[in-house]
């Protein structure tokens, strides 16, 4: 279920300011004190008004900017950039309605301007008016196929409608567009499994484990020969000559991070990482490898912000592996299923590894010594010896975990967290049962949905183990409902915080209630809009005590 869910969080732009931003940033800005005098002179100029407006706006001043936008409608009602201006104040102001009244004259004067159109339906999703904002959303794509938010946004209350073949096609045209989007194949395979279409499901999930980095083949024969023989700088140089040649392949950057390595020019070795990431923002082994660039120099905090993101990377390839072992179970392939399960048992413990270090850095951030050796992360040629306290600090993190978990027993992250420190472990049968505490709590946790049903997979529990992983994929109404209205709100950030706060107070009486705020904040991961690796790691540090916190954070302020 995570990327239908996904779905529903995606194309939001934010402020309707930032649909408009190319057009409201060019406009030349005035000195205020001059346009006011030529005002004086010229009291019902448009463009003075306008010139006047954007003056407030680009100083901050919102409510005088509106009225100056205003003074432009008065006396132009045909001005379309003032009509733009106004509607992006009025919906900061809070002022949702008016903004599409604005947009909706803009539009009267305009009908083919793709981006009035976009904004015009933006406004009309976040009021509530659906059938007025497919109406507009598809004049918008009539004008511009490949507005990918207008696709995201149709697609999102397609289905929450349960229209999932429409929202087929618009992921359909999207991935005309872009081919190798590893998400939009994904996205495919989990809708076309709920319209019972399997081999197409299949198809797309594959297609989705296809696209990774190591089955490109940017070999060169020469750099192989270089590096083997000890001539490194000579096979920096060919690969080099290599990425000038091909560009687009990131392995070649890799490579050259791990020559680099070699020869101890770090800052070379991460520039190469960060290149093949920007190539390829999926890219698992170089997500690694910058985060143990960061650990060897003694930024801990920096390295697990890179091994959480690697984290995040290595749960989409479960998915996608869960997804198509599912889809196949389904078509009646149960002997390649799990061939499939198998596979995704097999990448499973690169997330459990990856999060025990994570775990372990945090301690480390307190501590004031160069780290000399890094655990060996399961991932192609990662074979570094782990350091020898590397068990008891995450035997006390596993303590902190357990503590933690009795404090705030009804905290769904906490459970699934114990739950992955303790499969590192090889506790295995201790970690399902937290894992189940998670997904009791929080039924739609996919990642503890997917972490519960592969444990179960490696015990032997196979039929309990499929049932559990078909959950990852099932497609709740009211769950989407849920999340599709949260989604909303969190677009307006105003109207978000305030029902923050009246939920908060709601709840204030009730001490025996769920923990709202991390459930929140599930669903708000669920759908993409926060971000995860930084929402772990800022869960992680909230467990430790008061004054190794400030260590810390004395530490990272040096």
């Amino acid at each position: 279920m995570s990327y239908l869910l996904e779905t529903l969080g995606r194309g939001f732009v934010g402020r309707l300011s930032d649909a408009f931003m190319s057009r409201l940033q060019l406009v030349a800005v005035r000195d205020r004190d001059a346009v006011l005098a030529q005002i004086k002179r010229e009291p019902e100029c448009p463009d003075l008004f306008l010139d006047l407006g954007f003056s407030y706006l680009h100083a901050g001043s919102l409510s005088k900017a509106k009225e100056s936008f205003e003074q432009v409608v008065r006396l132009a009602p045909q001005n379309l950039l003032a009509r733009i201006a106004l509607a992006c104040c009025l919906e900061e102001s809070g002022l949702l309605s008016e903004a599409a009244d604005h947009l909706s004259a803009a539009a009267d004067f305009e009908p083919d301007d793709v981006t009035v159109q976009f904004g015009l339906a933006y406004c009309h999703e976040r009021l509530g008016r659906i059938g007025e904002a497919i109406t507009h959303y598809q004049h918008a794509l009539r004008g511009c196929p490949n507005l990918r938010n207008a696709r995201e946004r149709s697609a999102a209350i397609h289905i929450k409608q349960n229209q999932l073949d429409a929202a087929v096609l618009h992921y359909q045209e999207m991935l005309t567009a872009e081919p190798d989007d590893v998400d939009l194949h994904m996205t495919l395979g989990n809708l076309y499994l709920r319209l019972n279409n399997t081999e197409q499901a299949i198809k797309s999930f594959e297609q989705a484990l296809i696209i990774e980095p190591d089955n490109w083949q940017a070999c060169n024969v020469l750099a192989d020969t270089l590096e083997k023989s000890g001539l490194l700088r000579e096979a920096i140089e060919q690969l080099h000559k290599m990425a000038e040649k091909r560009p687009e392949f990131p392995d070649t950057y890799l490579r050259l991070g791990d020559i680099y390595v070699r020869v101890g020019n770090d800052q070379a070795a991460m520039d190469s990482y960060l290149k093949a990431i920007e190539l390829h923002p999926g890219y698992l082994e170089a997500m690694v490898k910058v985060g143990t660039q960061h650990l060897r120099a003694g930024r801990y905090s920096e390295a697990a912000s890179w091994f959480t993101r690697a984290i995040d990377v290595n749960d989409r390839i479960l998915t996608a592996y869960v997804g198509l072992g599912i889809s196949q179970f389904e078509a009646g392939k149960e002997s390649e299923a799990m061939s499939s399960f198998d596979l995704a048992a097999s990448v499973e413990p690169n997330s459990t590894l990856l999060y025990s270090e994570v775990a372990r850095l945090q301690l480390k951030c307190g501590v004031q010594h160069e780290a000399e050796r890094y655990l060996d992360l399961g991932l192609p040629e990662h074979a570094s010896p782990c350091p020898d306290n590397v068990s008891d600090m995450i035997d006390r993190q596993i303590e902190r975990h357990r503590q933690l978990a009795l404090e705030r027993p009804n905290h769904p992250d906490v459970h699934y967290r114990l739950g992955l420190l303790l499969r590192q472990r090889g506790c295995l049968d201790e970690a399902i049962e937290h894992f189940q505490r998670a997904v009791t709590i929080n039924p739609v946790y996919t990642k503890a949905l997917i972490k519960l049903g592969l444990a179960l997979y490696e015990t032997g529990r196979t039929d309990q183990a499929i049932e559990t992983l078909k959950r990852v994929l099932d497609l709740n109404p009211e769950y989407v409902d849920l999340h599709y209205r949260l989604g909303l709100m969190f677009a307006d950030r105003k109207q978000f915080e305030l029902a923050v706060e009246h939920f908060e107070k709601a709840v204030a009486a009730h001490p025996h209630t769920v923990d709202y705020r991390e459930n929140l904040a599930i669903a708000l991961e669920n759908m993409g809009l926060i971000d995860r690796a930084w929402a772990m790691w800022l869960r992680i540090s909230e467990m430790v005590p008061q004054r190794e916190r400030a260590a810390q954070t004395q530490q990272t302020a040096g």
